[in-house]
């Protein structure tokens, strides 16, 4: 009987103007999301991968200088788009495009797209992510809201259950039925992003496929959720009308309401420090020690006299190493340390402020739909940080590989000898690589929860109806 009806749901669909007048809507939508998205994003990268290599150009152009004098020249980290990062864009709007790397200190990511942009984007970017979170659940809602209702006006209902169909079979049927047409309208939007998706240009673990699919699955499960409750909201109603009503605030309130109530909340409860605060911890630190009772001064003077007994000399000039240099790699070490526990304190801060969101999934398909995008996308906070983590080990990285030639090729006090490219062609390019698709799920773990709560609510939800009164 199931089969029927679903048949029955999509030949009817098929013949509604208001589906065809959907279905070209969403399809332009989509379409010019998509030209947008590739458009934006092949400019984008290519504007930062010339940006990277001439970074790179200029290190290795530079002058002879001593070693660390180069080190401060500095380097560029920039953060190239995904191949997936052009179906959602995520935070990368928010999060800055590229940070400097130099000695001493790590700075913030800069220039991000959004210091330039009107307010206007807080609304959202048009990406086919946005369009397909946004966009059919609204046009669903016009489709399914008469779904059963309808039925009830008409009094074809009695009709249907004197065939021996249950309510639950009816509404199963019409689920299926709409389910199926709306997934035909969402599967050309994914074979365009897979035409137009660029090949990767960093290294990646060779799953883009996988997170490709389980994008694809995320937003088909989604659709299916819209439509269970749209037309169980429709199976409850007395009249057309209510339904409507009623779904059009739930759409308010999914898509607009809660999203904004719940980001605003969590920075409410966590606030955050200011710049100046966190720079100011950071100086303290230096000058003071990780547990306050270490000054720099102390921990030189004990690095002096282990190195003294070491070599087993009586001064710094009969040193066979530079101790300035060796000074320098200790104090990057040290500062390293507060760095991570300063940032580790926001960071903190900041998934506070995302857990209040990400547990809102549960209550809210919408956002989960959001995170689990933005998850295999690689456009969230989590590999945002994960990208930061990979530019600070390369700066120390390239730091301390030049203090410690300085160390072992110059002495002590001599910051005159110089060296050039045959020192600085040393220091490897900085080569981001992306997490696993797994270790990305892992991160958004509630919001994959919440995805297969919400399906376990939609069974629910189906066999509820039989609690639904016929007049």
């Amino acid at each position: 009987m199931i089969s029927i009806i679903v048949k029955k749901e999509i030949t009817d669909l098929m013949r509604d103007k208001r589906f065809w007048i959907i279905a070209t809507v969403l399809s332009l939508l989509s379409g010019l999301a998509c030209l947008t998205a590739w458009q934006s994003n092949a400019r984008t990268n290519a504007e930062r991968m010339a940006a990277q290599q001439m970074s790179r150009d200029g290190w290795l152009n530079q002058p002879p200088k001593n070693p660390h004098t180069a080190a401060h020249f500095g380097n560029f980290a920039f953060r190239l788009k995904t191949s997936l990062s052009m179906f959602d864009n995520g935070l990368d709007s928010y999060t800055g495009t590229s940070v400097f790397l130099e000695p001493h200190k790590q700075d913030d990511f800069k220039f991000s797209q959004a210091e330039d942009a009107t307010s206007i984007i807080r609304f959202g970017e048009l990406t086919p992510a946005f369009v397909l979170q946004c966009i059919p659940p609204l046009l669903i809602v016009f489709v399914c809201f008469n779904a059963v209702s309808v039925e009830k006006e008409n009094s074809t209902i009695k009709l249907l259950l004197s065939q021996g169909t249950s309510v639950p079979q009816l509404v199963a049927g019409k689920i299926v039925g709409y389910w199926l047409v709306v997934s035909l309208l969402i599967m050309p939007v994914f074979v365009a992003v897979f035409l137009m998706m660029p090949p990767p240009v960093h290294a990646t673990r060779g799953d883009t496929g996988v997170r490709f699919v389980l994008l694809l699955v995320n937003y088909l499960l989604y659709a299916g959720i819209v439509i269970t409750a749209c037309v169980v909201v429709s199976a409850f109603s007395q009249t057309s009308r209510s339904a409507l009503i009623k779904l059009l605030g739930l759409w308010m309130l999914a898509c607009v309401v809660v999203p904004k109530v719940t980001s605003n909340l969590g920075s409410t409860i966590y606030q955050t420090p200011s710049q100046y605060a966190y720079a100011k911890l950071v100086k303290h630190d230096e000058a003071n020690g990780l547990d306050g009772h270490d000054p720099a001064d102390a921990r030189r003077a004990v690095l002096l006299r282990q190195l003294l007994t070491r070599y087993q000399v009586d001064t710094v000039t009969a040193l066979p190493v530079n101790f300035d240099a060796i000074a320098m790699v200790e104090s990057e070490r040290y500062t390293t340390q507060i760095y991570r526990k300063r940032l580790g304190e926001v960071r903190s801060i900041f998934n506070r402020q995302n857990r209040i969101s990400q547990f809102a999934t549960f209550l809210n398909p919408f956002q989960t739909v959001q995170y689990t995008s933005m998850a295999l996308c690689g456009t969230d906070y989590a590999q945002f940080t994960y990208f930061q983590d990979q530019a600070e080990r390369y700066r120390l990285y390239f730091v301390n590989t030049m203090n410690e030639f300085m160390a072992t090729h110059t002495k002590s006090g001599d910051w005159k000898t110089k060296f050039g490219q045959e020192v600085y062609r040393h220091i490897r390019p900085f080569n981001y690589r992306e997490p696993a698709a797994g270790w990305a799920i892992g991160q958004q773990g509630p919001a994959f929860i919440a995805l297969m709560s919400w399906l376990l609510v939609c069974f629910v939800l189906v066999k509820a109806t039989k609690r639904v009164r016929i007049l």
